[in-house]
C-alpha cells in the first residue's frame, strides 16, 4: 500500500496528513487519504482510497507543481486539478484529487 506522505515528501515540502497544528511557512502540502476497502469471500482485498492532495502557497507556485504532478504522472494516476486564491489567508489552494486503487 502506498504511503502518501513519505511519496509526498520526495517533493521537498513540509507534508501533513488532514493538518498541521503549528503550519509551517509556506509553501506546504496537506493530504486527506479516505479509503473504501471491499473484497469477496469473506476477505476485504481492494481499497478504493479517495485522495486530495492540497499545496498551499503565497503565490502561484508552478514549480511544487510541476513536482507533484509529476509524481502522479509517474504512477499514471488519473488527476483533477483547481487552484483558487484563499482571500482570508492571503494564499493559494491547489488541489488534486484522485482515487488510487490497490489490491492486497
Amino acid at each position: 500500500m502506498l504511503d502518501i506522505k513519505t511519496w509526498l515528501e520526495t517533493i521537498g515540502l513540509k507534508v501533513a496528513e488532514e493538518r498541521f497544528i503549528k503550519p509551517p511557512p509556506l509553501p506546504y502540502i496537506i493530504f486527506t487519504d479516505k479509503p473504501d476497502v471491499s473484497g469477496a469471500d469473506d476477505r476485504n482485498c481492494i481499497a478504493d482510497r479517495s485522495i486530495s492532495v492540497e499545496l498551499y502557497s503565497s503565490k502561484v507556485n508552478k514549480v511544487s507543481e510541476k513536482a507533484i504532478e509529476d509524481l502522479l504522472n509517474e504512477k499514471a494516476i488519473n488527476y483533477k486539478k483547481d487552484r483558487m486564491w484563499i482571500d482570508t489567508e492571503m494564499w493559494f489552494e491547489t488541489t488534486y484529487d484522485f482515487n488510487l486503487i490497490e489490491k492486497f
